[in-house]
């Protein structure tokens, strides 16, 4: 197996056990066991703990949903909201947005998770919203600061994640997504008419 496979295989493990233990829960061991590797592969490949191994994962994560933002908002500069819709319908039920809720949650009280984590932040997050700033400037949406939409979308999803943990009711969930993406589509067309 190449070692990015190996690498894949137990980023993959890590989101599915903190999805189904939660962070507390989610052991070398168990993760090691999901993944269908030794420990010693993880100590390989992500160093000797567990927050290195869930560091990684989180900016895999977050990787992914930058670029989840950054097709979004093509959708929405072209007032084609039916994209966005269906992103959002499918984030509050994704594993890795309840892996992202018990990081955070975890890295309250773990301070060595919450350095790491931020690190990350503090180098990716800038260069990324000052880019899609500037997508936005070029589709004309001068007066739109990207952190206010990513940080709705985040907190919407969230939300959203967090109540379906306790409801599973994706048709329910469904149509609140449905409700906001119609109030989104309402203050664009305002917007347009000014």
């Amino acid at each position: 197996m190449k070692a990015a496979d190996t690498q894949q295989k137990l980023l993959d493990a890590v989101i599915a056990v903190v999805f189904e233990n939660g962070y507390a829960g989610a052991t070398m061991k168990r993760i090691a066991q999901r993944a269908g590797l030794s420990r010693g592969a993880i100590q390989h490949h992500f160093g000797d703990t567990r927050v290195d191994l869930m560091a990684a994962a989180c900016a895999q994560v977050l990787e992914r949903r930058q670029q989840q933002y950054e097709d979004s908002l093509t959708h929405l500069a072209r007032a084609d909201l039916a994209g966005a819709r269906v992103g959002l319908k499918a984030a509050y039920r994704d594993p890795a947005t309840w892996f992202l809720l018990e990081l955070w949650i975890a890295s309250k009280s773990d301070h060595v998770l919450r350095d790491r984590v931020e690190a990350y932040l503090q180098t990716e997050r800038n260069i990324a919203d000052e880019m899609l700033s500037g997508m936005l400037a070029a589709f004309g949406e001068q007066s739109v600061d990207f952190r206010v939409y990513k940080y709705a979308m985040r907190a919407l999803t969230r939300g959203l994640a967090l109540e379906y943990s306790r409801r599973p009711d994706p048709e329910f969930f469904d149509s609140v997504v449905d409700f906001v993406m119609d109030a989104v589509e309402g203050v664009l067309a305002q917007t347009e008419a000014k």
